[in-house]
């Protein structure tokens, strides 16, 4: 459930300063020449040549080699539980809170971080709901701000177990409309079935936002899971 443009559709004026503060992805160091060069050779083995099943391992951390990946190849991320798919078929297993994110079709991501949340996400037993979502200014994906909350009995333990990302070729796939047309999600759609590239298991140790997990409940407003949010990001 990706909530962030009908939420701002919905907040007039000074409302919307609860996007301000939101969590952010620490400031990377910039990658040195032997790490840069690992990351191109990994890719260019096991990534480029489409359809590899196997299990693969990324040199170095896995959520630093994604966000290399997302700058340095036309590619998308897909998260998923599911550990054996050689093709993406439309689908929608659960309500969105907007029309572009209700349709029929293959949905991924351009923010790796992002994708992450929805293969790790544990559905379990007194799970109801999962608010979250991504934004930056058009333009300036290095700065996006994230939620992620949940409505579930679950302890926080056991909210994230582990996942599988799907990497896919960015050809076919529209982006979502940026929001007045400023702010932007991270959310892409396919109408097509498409074919996976790699695959690459991941943990709830390589999620960033683990310790800012929000809790919310049906009847709560946006607002409310947008500054709980904020809360977090300053735990």
């Amino acid at each position: 459930m990706q909530i962030i443009p009908s939420t701002l559709r919905s907040i007039p004026g000074a409302g919307l300063r609860w996007l301000l503060g939101l969590p952010r992805l620490p400031d990377l160091p910039p990658l040195d020449h032997a790490t840069h060069r690992a990351y191109e050779e990994f890719t260019k083995n096991y990534v480029d040549p489409a359809g590899s099943q196997a299990q693969l391992h990324p040199p170095g951390p896995t959520a630093t080699y994604l966000q290399w990946l997302a700058d340095h190849r036309r590619v998308l991320f897909h998260g998923t539980k599911r550990d054996n798919l050689s093709e993406l078929r439309p689908d929608r297993e659960s309500e969105d809170s907007t029309t572009f994110g209700n349709q029929r079709a293959v949905f991924a991501s351009d923010d790796p971080v992002w994708a992450m949340w929805f293969a790790l996400l544990a559905r379990g037993p007194g799970f109801r709901s999962t608010r979250n979502g991504t934004w930056s200014v058009r333009g300036e994906t290095q700065h996006r701000q994230y939620f992620f909350s949940v409505d579930t009995d679950q302890p926080d333990a056991e909210l994230l177990t582990d996942g599988w990302l799907y990497i896919v070729p960015r050809d076919g796939f529209a982006a979502e409309p940026a929001t007045a047309g400023l702010l932007q999600s991270a959310q892409w759609v396919n109408p097509n079935p498409v074919r996976t590239l790699a695959r690459i298991a991941v943990t709830p140790a390589d999620f960033p936002f683990t310790g800012m997990i929000g809790r919310h409940t049906g009847s709560e407003s946006m607002l409310r899971t947008l500054r709980n949010a904020r809360k977090t990001s300053r735990r």
